[in-house]
This record gives C-alpha cells, sequence and structure tokens, in this order.
C-alpha cells in the first residue's frame, strides 16, 4: 500500500471508531445496528466509487461489506428475539385442548401482537435510505418472521379461532408481510392494520 493509501486508511479507521462511539448513544441495541450499517455502507459506497477504492482496494470493501452482514445478524437477534420467542412451542402441540392451554396460547397470540406491534410503530419511524439494504433486512426479517407465524397459527389458531377467541388472532401471515413492507421508511406514527 502507498504512503496516501496507508493514510487514508488511517483517516477512515478514525472515522470507524468515531462511529462506533456515537452509535452508543442509543440505548436501543437495534437502532445502534442500523447506524452502524447505514454509515458503513455509506463510507463502503463512497470509497469504492472513487480513487479510495484504488487506494484501499478490494480487500478493504469486503471486508467491511462483511462487516455490515454482522451488523444486520446482530440486528435481527437484538430486535426480533422477543417477537420470535413469543411462537416457541412451549409443549402446547401434547395433550388435550383444555381451557389452561387456550389461556396459554391466548396470551402467546396476545404477546406476539404487542411484540409485533410495539417494533412495527418504533421501526417504521426508523430510515434506511440505501434501497438494497432496506430490501436485503426486509427479505431477512420475513424468511424468520413469517415461517414461524405461518407454523405456530398453523399449529395452534384453529383452537382459538371463530366467536370471541378470533380478536387474539390479529394478523394472517399475508399481513405480517405486507407491514414488514413499511419498515424502514422513516414515517412516523404508523400502526399495523390489522386483518378485516
Amino acid at each position: 500500500m502507498t504512503p496516501l493509501g496507508r493514510r487514508m486508511l488511517l483517516i477512515i479507521s478514525y472515522l470507524e471508531s468515531n462511529l462506533d462511539e456515537k452509535s452508543k448513544v442509543y440505548e436501543d441495541g437495534a437502532m445502534r445496528y442500523i447506524f452502524l450499517m447505514n454509515n458503513i455502507l455509506y463510507i463502503v459506497n463512497k470509497v469504492k466509487d472513487s480513487e479510495l477504492g484504488r487506494l484501499l482496494g478490494d480487500h478493504w470493501i469486503r471486508r467491511h461489506r462483511s462487516q455490515i452482514r454482522q451488523y444486520a445478524t446482530s440486528y435481527l437477534r437484538t430486535s426480533w428475539t422477543k417477537v420470535l420467542s413469543c411462537l416457541k412451542d412451549d409443549g402446547y402441540g401434547s395433550g388435550s385442548s383444555s381451557s389452561i392451554s387456550k389461556v396459554a396460547l391466548k396470551e402467546k397470540f396476545k404477546n406476539f401482537n404487542m411484540a409485533f406491534e410495539e417494533i412495527y410503530r418504533v421501526q417504521t419511524t426508523w430510515k434506511v435510505p440505501d434501497p438494497q439494504l432496506r430490501e436485503e433486512l426486509r427479505i431477512s426479517i420475513s424468511e424468520k418472521v413469517i415461517p414461524a407465524y405461518r407454523s405456530f397459527m398453523g399449529r395452534f389458531g384453529g383452537q382459538l379461532e371463530g366467536g370471541r377467541h378470533g380478536k387474539y388472532i390479529k394478523y394472517m401471515p399475508d399481513d405480517l408481510e405486507s407491514h414488514l413492507s413499511d419498515l424502514f421508511e422513516g414515517l412516523p406514527g404508523l400502526t399495523p392494520r390489522k386483518r378485516t
């Protein structure tokens, strides 16, 4: 690497260190990872589309793209674990469908609805300006949440459907998919639309 390349690498390293420190301002860990992904991707795009790309090399660009993927994984874990934990079986599939298990199922669906709606309310206000990153995040979320919800609903939804129990299952899988497409648009005050 040339002396200029080393100097630029040092300057960018300072910038990255500064971004990491600034990210700690966010109390919400998921927002911290969104902040880091947005900013590191911005730097990567500026580097690869300029003379810096040649100075720093492809290895630098690949390493930082890998870092963005790691932040995305950390974001998913930090943000969506609570929602997914609401969809764990916890042994409900065994035994009879007693009123005790219906109470527990109602609580599971109620907790899922509350957790999903809170994430939706907050993360629709967050902005991911890069369309490709925004779509990749949505796809990653969908690949985790939709199959888990579809499976849980398929196994246990029939025990609550109909009559007064319909209020516990607010969303069909397609509704969730639609709601996930609203994330990261920077739109304040959205609430998920319930199924009709």
